[in-house]
């Protein structure tokens, strides 16, 4: 990423950018004006120059120290909005977690969990003196809250993820400039990485498709957008954002 270029006024930082929802988010922010860097480890098609950051998130420690470097050209006084959301995930390993190998347990956790952390503490740490708002988010899932039969790891990933920014919220309470932590649960949507999750629950799949509970990812990402600019969001909230700021999980 050029070091030289001035940040705009607002500025997001978004994980797993490539495809699904991910990538419609990053749609919708630069159709409003927003510049955004997407960190994955493949460049998205129709990125900007400059506003993709490689970075193979099964490697947080990496990961963290390549959006440090990206963000060194930035002055942090500059950006009077942020948002900075994990959304890359893995649903590896599927299935009883004694069948899978250490390596795949460990990855899912690095990517799912582990990454998480290290993005947004690397954000919050260039981002400290920034003196407009700044929300650091992830994206969460139902499976944090609910158990389901194969999802152990992942939802174990998302269930730390969501303690993390309920913890964050606490912390920073107690700082002058603080960063507004909260947790998004997108729901049941149209995406390639959820349909294997509807394979594994054919039944409630059928009924939330019934019930039109299957959010377009397009939509989704409207909903999640939204609820990331009202200024109603309260630190170390979880949302579910079809519902908005009356969503509270």
């Amino acid at each position: 990423m050029s070091a030289d270029r001035l940040p705009p006024q607002r500025l997001v930082l978004l994980s797993g950018g490539s495809r699904g929802l991910g990538a419609a988010l990053a749609a919708g922010w630069r159709g409003e004006g927003w510049r955004v860097l997407t960190l994955s480890r493949t460049e998205p098609p129709d990125t900007p120059p400059g506003d993709w950051i490689r970075a193979d998130l099964a490697d947080p420690v990496a990961a963290a120290a390549a959006l440090s470097a990206a963000l060194a050209g930035i002055d942090p006084a500059g950006v009077a909005a942020l948002i900075v959301l994990h959304n890359a995930a893995t649903l590896e390993p599927l299935g009883p977690v004694e069948q899978a190998a250490p390596e795949a347990l460990a990855a899912g956790l690095q990517v799912g969990l582990i990454a998480g952390v290290t993005l947004l503490a690397a954000a919050m740490a260039h981002f400290r003196a920034s003196p407009g708002r700044k929300i650091v988010a992830q994206v969460s899932s139902g499976a944090a809250l609910r158990s389901h039969a194969g999802l152990t790891v992942y939802g174990a990933a998302k269930a730390g993820l969501d303690h993390f920014i309920r913890g964050l919220a606490v912390d920073e309470a107690m700082q002058p400039r603080p960063f507004l932590p909260v947790a998004l649960d997108p729901g049941a949507m149209d995406t390639a990485m959820q349909q294997r999750l509807r394979q594994r629950d054919a039944a409630g799949s059928r009924q939330r498709e019934q019930a039109g509970r299957l959010g377009a990812v397009e939509e989704v990402a409207a909903w999640m957008r939204a609820l990331l600019a009202s200024p109603g969001l309260k630190p170390g909230s979880r949302h579910h954002v079809r519902e908005g700021l009356a969503g509270v999980v």
